[in-house]
């Protein structure tokens, strides 16, 4: 258990392991977090999920995090970090299911980025955004999605690495 001033996180690596490329071990990722000083550092499936223990905040951990994977795997990897407050009150406006994702993003769009997100027609897909967090819903599956990950990131102008809401609700259980 996370005494006084030690928090949990959530680390979101975005575009490893795909296709064989950009290879992050999970053990690796374990053994690079631990090395840190995180603790209690548990990861989930091999997309780049990973769940720790540190008395460091969002601030400090992102660069130091980013510099060490950098350095062990000799490529940059983009990284996202919630704190388990945050990812403890992730709420879907959309039913649980295979269709409804969570496109975690670096910072919080401005309000015009988001303004021209919304002047576009993505039907069938739907989008909320809740904060820093893009929810999303594709109800013919992502294949067929017209609001595309590159998409997103080039409108609102902010980095993301999207999760499928079963993979949302592993890692709550895991923060716990």
């Amino acid at each position: 258990m996370a005494g006084a001033g030690v928090g949990r996180f959530v680390l979101l690596l975005r575009g490893i392991n795909v296709g064989g490329h950009r290879r992050v071990p999970m053990a690796d990722l374990r053994r690079v977090l631990s090395g840190l000083g995180l603790s209690d550092v548990q990861t989930y499936i091999q997309s780049g999920n990973a769940v720790f223990s540190s008395d460091r905040g969002e601030a400090e951990l992102l660069p130091v995090i980013f510099t060490a994977l950098q350095t062990e795997f000799g490529f940059p990897v983009a990284i996202t970090l919630r704190t388990a407050a945050e990812f403890q009150a992730l709420s879907s406006p959309y039913a649980a299911g295979k269709q409804t994702h969570v496109a975690f993003l670096s910072h919080t769009p401005e309000p015009e980025r988001v303004a021209a997100l919304q002047s576009q027609d993505f039907a069938p897909d739907l989008w909320t955004l809740i904060g820093r967090d893009l929810h999303l819903h594709y109800p013919n599956g992502t294949q067929a999605a017209r609001l595309t990950h590159a998409l997103i990131e080039r409108v609102l102008n902010a980095s993301a690495t999207v999760r499928n809401w079963q993979t949302v609700e592993a890692l709550t259980a895991r923060i716990r």
